[in-house]
């Protein structure tokens, strides 16, 4: 189910967040969050799936702008640019997977204090939390390769 009105407002507040002109307070307060948060919750998966994956991209301790110490990397940076095309989209949210938010990694974290390198890419990761051999995790919140394609209008090798 497409909710377009919500994917206008997490798409705007996504963009503003991702090119460093807010906050992660500011995105927080104008992204299309659920009900938890006092909103209206969508029926398009693809909205809290999309935020549930941005969650890990800033530190929620502090307001701070994507800049400087908190700049995304460049392979954390492509998967914003697919959210953001996907957003814009018409494909379907078709993963089984909408949860990214996971309360035992926020523990190693804690206990680690962050200060064990992860040995694994960010896509390495998500393709191993997908889990799901028909759909193409390199092109996650897309499905497919050919999804990915029709909303950019342009082939990727």
């Amino acid at each position: 189910m497409i909710d377009r009105p919500s994917r206008i407002e997490a798409f705007e507040a996504l963009s503003k967040f991702v090119a460093g002109e807010t906050t992660n307070d500011d995105y927080e307060s104008e992204y299309p969050l659920p009900e938890l948060f006092g909103r209206k919750s969508s029926l398009d998966p693809a909205i809290g799936a999309i935020y549930e994956m941005s969650w890990s991209w800033f530190d929620d301790f502090h307001p701070h702008k994507l800049e400087g110490a908190y700049a995304l990397d460049e392979e954390t940076m492509q998967i914003a640019q697919r959210c953001l095309a996907f957003l814009q989209s018409d494909a379907e949210y078709r993963w089984k997977e909408t949860r990214f938010i996971k309360v035992g990694s926020m523990i190693s974290n804690l206990v680690t204090l962050g200060l064990v390198r992860r040995h694994l890419s960010i896509e390495e990761r998500l393709a191993a939390h997908l889990n799901q051999p028909d759909g193409d995790a390199s092109c996650w919140p897309f499905f497919s390769r050919g999804e990915y394609d029709v909303a950019t209008g342009h082939p990727r090798s």
